[in-house]
């Protein structure tokens, strides 16, 4: 699973209306503890090379991407290189 991040709520807002009118499956969540950066609105895909692209084809840009693993005292985000 993939965390997306965005400058500010209405990117983030507007990036997932794009994703769903697109058939994403997206999620909605507050940006994790874990995570520093952001507006405080995350975004969680699958896929974030397919999501990305729509989002740039849209002028919606991405401020960052985050894997998620399991751990063993919770959830590890690390960035991805865009």
């Amino acid at each position: 699973m993939y965390i997306l991040t965005f400058t500010n709520t209405h990117a983030a807002i507007f990036a997932e209306k794009t994703l769903l009118q697109a058939e994403y499956s997206v999620g909605v969540m507050p940006l994790p503890s874990g995570i520093k950066a952001g507006c405080g609105i995350a975004l969680r895909v699958a896929d974030y090379i397919a999501a990305n692209t729509l989002l740039k084809e849209n002028s919606v840009f991405v401020s960052a991407v985050y894997q998620t693993t399991a751990g063993l005292h919770g959830t590890i985000y690390s960035e991805v290189v865009l």
